[in-house]
């Protein structure tokens, strides 16, 4: 008897924890469904990536988030749009927001805010993007932030994580949206997270001696095995330059992401970023071989709330032309720098 009161007395305390853990959970899901700007956890800097789940409530009408627009994302035309998108998503070639001719940089922010207006979009609209690559959805997003869109958004998983959850998708071209007329911000504050080019950096440089140029390029780029572009054809990183690890090639941030394809928090990535200098108190910026990755790398941790972050946007691409012209003043290292072995081209 005394033993089966035992048991009794156990599984009663066993059940009681379970419904206490239920009823903590249960008070956390109706926490995420009632937020009005995302469904997960708090984060110290604005929240940027969102989950499908949100983003679903967002265009049912479910949040109190009314004035939005939905961008995908993706170099090129609308072909793969046309297949399947988020419903009431518009494509957004990334040759709209950057060129060749202007060594991959960013467009001017008036070009982008005329991109912009002509898709419906303000400096007060929530903007929504997202892709099958988040590298694209992060360069749109970028583009729009520093040029005034200050609430932006990205879906967490892309659109591989948007049908994995088997939210609806609509087939066929865009739906004709209002042009906007009046932008608001013409002059944003956002355009200082963007340094544009090898001379901007010089400057910054000079500002600040500190200033981290953090590569998130694969370590055989870094190192100077690989240009990592058919249209690059030197090899090696700015002189200075530090491994921020986050690809495996130069078309993907395979270290930046979760198996599921969601990005990992600044907390995960900060141990291996903190061999090489690069603390969430630093000064930096971030960079690849024209924009792409180190736009992701940067809205990781302007989310996490690092206060001094950047993307230096003329990358590899840029610092290379730049040396040829003046080697002296934009020198470049080949090699592991922490290494005897490495190379300094002037």
């Amino acid at each position: 008897m005394k033993k089966f009161k035992k048991l009794f007395l156990t599984a009663t305390v066993l059940l009681a924890g379970v419904s206490l853990a239920a009823a903590l959970h249960t008070t956390n899901v109706s926490a995420d469904a009632i937020a009005s700007n995302d469904d997960t956890e708090q984060t110290d800097g604005p929240r940027v990536f969102v989950s499908p789940k949100w983003t679903n409530k967002v265009i049912n009408g479910k949040t109190d988030v009314k004035n939005y627009k939905v961008f995908e994302a993706s170099y090129g035309n609308d072909k793969t749009f046309k297949k399947g998108h988020i419903p009431g998503a518009r494509h957004i070639n990334t040759n709209s927001v950057e060129s060749e001719a202007n060594q991959w940089n960013l467009l001017s922010t008036s070009k982008i805010q005329k991109l912009l207006l002509k898709n419906g979009v303000t400096s007060k609209t929530t903007l929504i993007v997202y892709s099958t690559d988040v590298n694209a959805a992060s360069r749109v997003a970028f583009a729009a932030f520093t040029s005034g869109v200050n609430n932006i958004k990205i879906v967490d998983g892309g659109y591989n994580g948007w049908t994995k959850g088997n939210y609806k998708v609509q087939k066929g071209v865009a739906k004709k949206v209002t042009v906007a007329k009046d932008f608001g911000d013409k002059n944003p504050e956002n355009a200082k997270y963007e340094i544009k080019t090898p001379a901007d950096f010089k400057k910054q440089q000079k500002e600040d001696p500190n200033v981290i140029l953090a590569s998130t390029r694969s370590w055989k780029e870094f190192t100077g095995k690989t240009s990592g572009y058919s249209y690059i054809k030197d090899k090696g990183e700015p002189k200075g330059a530090v491994y921020a690890k986050s690809s495996k090639t130069s078309a993907d941030v395979a270290y930046l992401l979760n198996k599921d394809g969601t990005v990992k928090s600044a907390a995960d990535l900060a141990p291996t970023w903190e061999k090489w200098g690069i603390k969430s108190d630093s000064n930096i910026d971030f960079y690849c071989g024209t924009g792409w990755r180190a736009t992701t790398a940067f809205f990781i941790t302007y989310q996490a709330g690092w206060k001094n972050v950047h993307v230096y946007d003329g990358g590899w691409f840029a610092w290379d032309k730049a040396h040829k012209k003046n080697p002296s003043k934009y020198q470049v290292q080949v090699g592991d720098p922490r290494s005897k072995d490495v190379k300094i081209l002037k």
